[in-house]
């Protein structure tokens, strides 16, 4: 095996997150939350379109989904998934839960060389309510397991909680809500956990691929 295949492979999670024990089972486990002066189909956008992630001035950073559906059981590529940068963070995240502009729930499966060595468990949660009057706010919880070389982050929940309220719903995250609530519309259709189009969404439904 070459060097770039090498750099390429994806090693499956030591511990795969498939379903909610993760919250219980993680090494940390926090929350973030923000609220958003856009309605909620804008900021839901924001997280769940093609063009996730590439508001952060990383290189090569995004998301690419295996299809273009959406729902429980879809997988997506997070990380510098784009041109020579794949060679250094790409990890699989799996969603067992999906219910549109309401909730989101997934965890990492498989990762490259440098996901794999930093991180053995990973997951989020992000639940989205409607305030009214054009306003949402946004819950996001996250479970992570280090490596035991790099455990000793946990002890730092508030570094954990800063970097992520400022990375991931901060100003550069508010600046691309802001444009898609300028520029988009709310859907008339859902789409159920299969990927198909629906009429209004379930929460039954949707979480059936976690049960």
């Amino acid at each position: 095996m070459g060097i770039t295949s090498f750099l390429h492979t994806q090693h499956p999670a030591s511990v795969p997150a498939v379903d909610d024990t993760l919250f219980d089972t993680a090494a940390l486990v926090f929350t973030v939350q923000r609220d958003f002066d856009a309605p909620v189909h804008a900021v839901w956008t924001a997280i769940d379109d093609d063009h996730a992630w590439k508001w952060l001035p990383f290189p090569g950073l995004g998301v690419i989904y295996d299809s273009p559906a959406r729902g429980v059981g879809v997988i997506r590529e997070m990380g510098s998934v784009f041109g020579p940068f794949r060679v250094l963070w790409v990890e699989r995240e799996k969603f067992w839960r999906y219910v549109p502009n309401q909730r989101i729930t997934f965890g990492v499966v498989s990762g490259n060389w440098m996901q794999y060595l930093a991180v053995r468990q990973y997951g989020e949660d992000k639940t989205f309510t409607d305030l009214g009057n054009g306003r949402t706010r946004v819950v996001w919880k996250v479970a992570v397991t280090p490596r035991l070389p790099l455990r000793f982050s946990t002890w730092f929940p508030p570094v954990w909680r800063t970097a992520y309220r400022i990375g991931g719903i901060g100003p550069l995250f508010t600046r691309r809500v802001n444009q898609v609530a300028r520029t988009s519309r709310p859907q008339l259709r859902s789409i159920d956990t299969n990927g198909i189009g629906a009429s209004a969404p379930s929460d039954q439904h949707a979480e059936e691929g976690a049960k």
